[in-house]
């Protein structure tokens, strides 16, 4: 799954490394007594959009006879 970040697109593995520096900025702001909750969100959501995230298709009840 690619992320268009305005002109540029992010391959997965990119995505992947914003996240994982998400989360050690995150830790760094906490371990400092300065915590802002924002870094981690943005981190999750990104990691929600991956491939293997999305929601899976309905299928059709089955009609009772």
């Amino acid at each position: 799954m690619r992320y268009d970040v305005g002109m540029k697109e992010l391959s997965e593995d990119e995505v992947q490394l914003v996240v994982r520096a998400l989360e050690h900025y995150h830790a760094y702001l906490a371990a400092t007594q300065r915590e802002d909750r924002r870094y981690q969100e943005l981190a999750e959501r990104l990691q929600r959009k991956g491939p293997g995230k999305e929601k899976p298709e309905r299928t059709a009840k089955k009609k009772r006879a």
